[in-house]
């Protein structure tokens, strides 16, 4: 692996910094929190070089630095890792970090359901099979000659098929599957904060749709569905005290200390 620059890691200690303080850090207050030895006088050097370089800004003359959006994006996508299940100690802990955070979290039960086989019961019921459900109906010739060419779907995309076209008992039953996968939902105090400072809530009925946790990838998101300065994380988790593999989803301002939430969580 690479060491580090100076540069590089006064850039990191920066952000640290502003993630504890959400306050503009100076050379000599750096300074005293490195341990690299670095002078005053250097760090100022840095600090110029960083500016011209778009990764800190001065917001008021006789202030400090802090880091710009470009630099904290680049700074979590270095230090989050959305490629590997997380382990979770249990969603109690995970209620409390999002409250210290001031986050907004989802989590779901990892449902990757698809429709596996259709099977008919003399010509009374068809019975519609899942990867760990069941969903029966009333037969209709129409009906099972429909679904037959739709084996192989996911469950999510069979449930919105089933609305388009007049399935209503089907969709009820699999919205009614879904609905139990929800284990938390926390933090709307948090989002309607952020919805309100940046005077922007559509993001906020993004997140209200059902399914929209399972309608995304894994990974980290600066734009799009998220509001410009925010943040939002998606990954799977596995919790420690049941052994449930669930989808995690949080979001919140990008300053916020995700790193140290994910360590408060972790097994």
């Amino acid at each position: 692996m690479k060491k580090p620059s100076k540069q590089e890691l006064i850039l990191e200690s920066i952000i640290q910094a502003y993630l504890e303080s959400k306050m503009p850090i100076g050379s000599s207050e750096l300074q005293m929190k490195m341990t690299l030895g670095i002078s005053p006088s250097t760090i100022r050097i840095y600090f110029k070089k960083l500016s011209d370089e778009g990764a800190l800004e001065q917001l008021h003359v006789s202030s400090g630095r802090v880091p710009t959006l470009n630099a904290l994006m680049g700074y979590w996508q270095d230090k989050l890792d959305t490629s590997h299940p997380v382990q979770i100690k249990s969603i109690d802990a995970i209620k409390r970090s999002i409250h210290h955070h001031h986050l907004f979290c989802i989590v779901e039960k990892s449902t990757d359901l698809f429709f596996k086989e259709l099977l008919c019961v003399q010509e009374r019921f068809l019975i519609l099979v899942f990867d760990k459900h069941e969903v029966v109906l009333q037969y209709n010739n129409k009906v099972e000659q429909f679904l037959q060419r739709l084996i192989g779907c996911h469950m999510r995309e069979l449930k919105d098929i089933a609305a388009q076209v007049g399935l209503y008992e089907l969709h009820d039953k699999l919205s009614a599957i879904f609905s139990q996968s929800s284990l938390l939902r926390e933090g709307d105090k948090s989002m309607y904060a952020i919805a309100h400072e940046l005077q922007n809530d559509a993001f906020i009925h993004t997140f209200r749709m059902l399914h929209f946790v399972k309608s995304i990838d894994d990974g980290l998101y600066f734009d799009g569905f998220v509001p410009k300065g925010c943040m939002a994380v998606k990954q799977k988790a596995k919790l420690s005290d049941n052994d449930t593999v669930v989808d995690l989803f949080c979001f919140g301002r990008i300053e916020s200390n995700f790193e140290d939430f994910f360590n408060q969580v972790k097994e």
